[in-house]
């Protein structure tokens, strides 16, 4: 009696084991991540916290052509003024045709925005490179300021853009950068204040003359 029991039970453990859908299977409608997903599209870039944040977040967004967190880097609109507004200083080759039309965060947006429209899939790729790599010097604008208003030494950049797997550019010069640190909350850091400067006399070659480009193309 008792082996004809196990007999039943192994038998019935059988069906239902073959009946039951493999685990290491897709399942039929499951959806899959898409092929293009971007990293930073769904809430990895970290708030800006402390002001090394922000130059990670800004490399990770050129990298990553994201529009949205580009401009996160920069001082909102809405605290424009409280204590600090944008200011972005061109190289001094430049100099008069940003002076009459100042450069404001609109054209920073209206920039990357047409930087990285593409009908080439993938395209194009930006890889922006600060301080060779190194860590970038933050001090203090004033001598009380540690907390909440900082600037950076002249810095080296490399903007290196393929716009298509056969054709590139790199842009170079020195920048600088100043922070500061929004008293509302979240309290994150943001750039409030870019200067650009030639490397050799390469001024076709500087930041200032891809930004140029792309404001006179949308013209």
């Amino acid at each position: 009696m008792l082996q004809n029991i196990n007999k039943y039970l192994i038998l019935l453990i059988g069906g239902i084991l073959l009946t039951c859908t493999n685990p290491f299977t897709t399942r039929e409608g499951q959806v899959e991540a898409p092929e293009n997903f971007s990293p930073g599209q769904n809430g990895t870039y970290d708030p800006a916290v402390n002001p090394e944040l922000v130059f990670i977040n800004l490399k990770k967004a050129l990298q990553d052509k994201n529009i949205a967190e580009y401009m996160k880097c920069f001082i909102p609109q809405t605290l424009e003024g409280q204590p600090h507004s944008f200011l972005f200083i061109p190289e001094q080759h430049f100099v008069n045709e940003f002076a009459r039309q100042p450069w404001t965060l609109n054209d920073e947006q209206n920039y990357f925005t047409q930087l990285v429209q593409s009908q080439l899939s993938g395209y194009p790729k930006l890889d922006l490179i600060l301080a060779e790599g190194n860590e970038i010097p933050l001090n203090p604008i004033t001598p009380t300021s540690v907390n909440d208003s900082l600037e950076s030494g002249s810095v080296k950049y490399n903007l290196r853009i393929s716009f298509t797997p056969d054709s590139g550019k790199t842009y170079s010069g020195l920048l600088q950068f100043r922070l500061f640190k929004s008293r509302t909350p979240p309290e994150v850091w943001y750039i409030y204040f870019w200067q650009d400067n030639a490397l050799n006399q390469n001024y076709d070659g500087t930041w200032t003359a891809l930004k140029l480009y792309y404001r006179k193309k949308a013209l």
